[in-house]
C-alpha cells in the first residue's frame, strides 16, 4: 500500500472515531456498479407498486433477502480491504436494504440504527454495527442527500429521548409537527457520487433531505459488525442467525462472494433482543 492510501486510510479510520462518519471516493467498478443497478432496479419495479402509502418518510424499502445478486457489493473486495486496514477488522454482515426515495419524496427523520444497546461495545471507541450506503445516482440537496449529526455516536443527543425509528407511525408520517422531521444545530449534509460509499457509525444520526427532483433517489445500505468476536455472545448469537435465516438459501456461488464477512458462531447463547435505546452509559 502506497504512502497516500495509507495516510487516507488513517485519516478515514479517525473520522470515523471522532465524528461518526468517513467517504471512501471511487471504490465501486463500473462493471459493479452496473451489475448491482440492474438487480436494485429490478427490485424496485417488482415493489415500486406495492407501497402505496406506506414509509412515506424512507420511501421504497427491499431488503436483501430475495436479491443474490447483491452478493457483489456485499462482497466488494476494494472496500473490505480498506475497511481491514482502518482497523476494522472481522466484519460479520447482517443484511442489506435498497431504499428509494420517490420523486418529491419528503424528508426522512432523524434516527439511529444501533440495535445492540444492552451489549457493553456500544459504549466504546469502535462501533459494533456500521452501515456502508452505495447511492446509485449521485446525491445533492436537491433530490434528497444524507444529513448527519457527527458525533452523535458518542454524545447523548436530545433525539435520543424522542422515540423509536422505523416504526409505522414515523415512517408513515402520522405526526407531520414530529421534531425528529425538524433542523438541528451541528447537521452536516452529504452529497454523494455513484462509485462511492459512506461509511457511517450506526450509533449516529442520520436523515435525508426531501427529494425535489422528478427521479428517484436509491441507496443500497448495507450493515456489518465489525471486530464481531468482540461482541457479547447473544449479539454474536443474533447475528449469527439473522444472516442464515435471510440469506442461507442464496446459492453458493453469492456465498462465495460473501465469504469472508458470512457470520459464524457456534455457541449456545439466546439470541439478543435488540434494543435501540441506550442508557445512562451513554453521557
Amino acid at each position: 500500500m502506497d504512502y497516500r492510501k495509507k495516510q487516507m486510510l488513517s485519516s478515514s479510520r479517525e473520522q470515523l472515531q471522532s465524528e461518526g462518519y468517513c467517504i471512501l471516493k471511487n471504490v465501486v467498478s463500473s462493471e459493479l456498479l452496473s451489475r448491482t443497478r440492474n438487480c436494485v432496479y429490478e427490485a424496485i419495479a417488482k415493489h415500486a407498486d406495492l407501497q402505496s402509502n406506506k414509509n412515506q418518510s424512507p420511501g421504497l424499502m427491499v431488503d436483501s433477502d430475495d436479491y443474490p445478486e447483491l452478493s457483489g457489493i456485499v462482497g466488494n473486495p476494494v472496500v473490505l480491504q480498506a475497511l481491514n486496514q482502518m482497523g476494522l477488522n472481522d466484519c460479520a454482515f447482517w443484511k442489506a436494504v435498497i431504499i428509494s426515495k420517490p420523486p418529491r419524496g419528503p424528508r426522512l427523520y432523524w434516527h439511529q440504527d444501533c440495535l445492540m444497546w444492552d451489549d457493553p461495545r456500544s459504549y466504546g471507541e469502535i462501533a459494533p454495527m456500521i452501515f456502508l450506503m452505495y447511492y446509485m445516482e449521485d446525491t445533492s440537496r436537491e433530490n434528497g442527500c444524507l444529513r448527519i449529526l457527527p458525533g452523535t455516536h458518542r454524545k447523548r443527543h436530545i433525539l435520543h429521548e424522542m422515540g423509536e425509528a422505523h416504526t409505522s407511525e414515523i415512517n408513515d408520517m402520522k405526526n407531520l409537527n414530529d421534531p425528529r422531521f425538524l433542523d438541528y444545530e451541528g447537521e452536516k449534509n452529504l452529497p454523494m457520487y455513484a462509485g462511492d460509499v459512506v461509511i457511517g457509525d450506526a450509533r449516529m444520526f442520520h436523515a435525508t433531505h426531501e427529494n425535489q427532483s422528478d427521479e428517484r433517489r436509491t441507496v443500497i445500505t448495507i450493515w456489518y459488525h465489525p471486530h464481531f468476536d468482540d461482541l457479547h455472545p447473544r449479539t454474536k448469537s443474533w447475528i449469527h442467525q439473522q444472516f442464515h435465516t435471510k440469506h442461507g438459501k442464496w446459492p453458493e456461488s453469492a456465498l462465495h462472494e460473501i465469504l469472508e464477512v458470512i457470520p459464524n458462531y457456534s455457541g449456545d447463547a439466546i439470541p439478543m433482543e435488540y434494543n435501540r435505546f441506550p442508557d445512562e452509559r451513554l453521557i
